[in-house]
């Protein structure tokens, strides 16, 4: 992955891996400590991060209880399909096991895995090969735990049954008994290996899942294309605000408001924003005039409705606006719009 472009993610792992710190006994404060993320964060679904945000928690969970057995397979037993927001459900609609993997593969920067992952297909098996040595060493251990415990809850809600193995390879040694691996797994892996791997039959890769509707993968995959892109090129900060000002269009926050849900300062969310590109004027112009062409194209609401719609003052400044974005006035927008519909249906 290069590390310049790596997209964002969801908060929603960091809030996985603070749940399990602190049942553990661990204080949120220590968790979260370095991550620039405010435990109020933790409450915003629509919150994207940088993926060094969370593999700062990872390794502050580390540190706090990295004497706990098993801490990674207990951390990525909480990793259910539902977890993984579209990326998941996209998997879930796969016709077979076979599409399931290559398409969770091509999307893995819409999971929450920080190991790289392979396919290696041989005539009779296939295995999934995880490397970790990017990593910081202190982290390695337990992410190579997660990812993998974690792939196996995501095959056992797939098919609605554990998934036999053929074989399992970790090149780190045990941090747990290896009973505790034989429930996860289903078999106790074979430590200090070569390579890490989970294994099985290639003859799964054609398995039917019980959820499989082979119509709907051509539009799953491009919706985690434009997911995948936008995460890319603006995420963090610029995202999670664009989604609170969709969110609450009618009636939208200020910079500062917004600066103080989050405990943060105005001047702070400011220059955020200015390393990303943009300025919250830019974004909400931009949430804006996407609502306002959605709205008038398909709700059949007056420009005044529209206007109101979108928390401006008045009809005028909202007709002002749109004349600034697309040089004519919503009423004309409409009518353009309106006869190259029905153009191409005449056509």
């Amino acid at each position: 992955m290069n590390k310049a472009a790596a997209p964002r993610r969801s908060v929603t792992s960091v809030g996985i891996l603070c749940k399990l710190g602190q049942r553990l006994g661990s204080p949120l404060s220590g968790l979260l400590s370095g991550s620039s993320i405010a435990p109020a964060h933790l409450q915003d679904p629509h919150l994207e991060i940088r993926p060094e945000q969370e593999l700062q928690v990872i390794l502050n969970l580390v540190r706090l209880q990295g004497q706990t057995p098993g801490l990674g397979l207990m951390a990525g037993a909480e990793y259910h399909l539902a977890t993984y927001g579209l990326w998941g459900y996209a998997l879930l609609t796969c016709p077979n096991f076979g599409e399931a993997v290559h398409m969770g593969l091509r999307y893995l920067d819409l999971s929450f895995a920080f190991s790289r992952i392979d396919l290696d297909e041989r005539s009779d098996s296939v295995a999934i090969v995880l490397n970790v040595d990017h990593l910081p060493p202190a982290a390695r251990a337990f992410v190579l735990e997660r990812d993998s415990s974690a792939i196996q809850v995501i095959q056992r809600e797939l098919f609605g049954a554990a998934m036999p193995l053929m074989d399992l390879e970790f090149s780190m040694r045990p941090t747990a008994p290896l009973a505790q691996y034989e429930a996860v797994y289903g078999r106790v892996p074979r430590f200090e290996s070569s390579r890490n791997a989970v294994v099985f039959s290639r003859d799964l890769l054609s398995t039917p899942l019980p959820k499989g509707n082979p119509a709907s993968v051509e539009y799953f995959d491009r919706q985690l294309q434009q997911l995948l892109q936008l995460r890319t090129e603006r995420g963090g900060t610029s995202a999670w605000i664009r989604n609170k000002l969709l969110a609450n269009i009618s009636n939208t926050p200020s910079l500062a408001q917004i600066a103080s849900d989050h405990f943060m300062t105005e001047r702070t969310l400011r220059r955020r924003l200015a390393d990303e590109g943009t300025s919250f004027r830019d974004l909400l112009t931009e949430v804006r005039q996407t609502m306002a062409e959605e709205l008038l194209c398909s709700t059949g609401l007056s420009v005044s409705e529209v206007s109101s719609r979108l928390g401006y003052a008045s009809t005028s400044a909202f007709i002002h606006a749109f004349q600034k974005w697309r040089s004519c006035s919503p009423r004309q927008f409409l009518e353009a719009r309106t006869q190259e519909k029905q153009s191409n249906q005449a056509g």
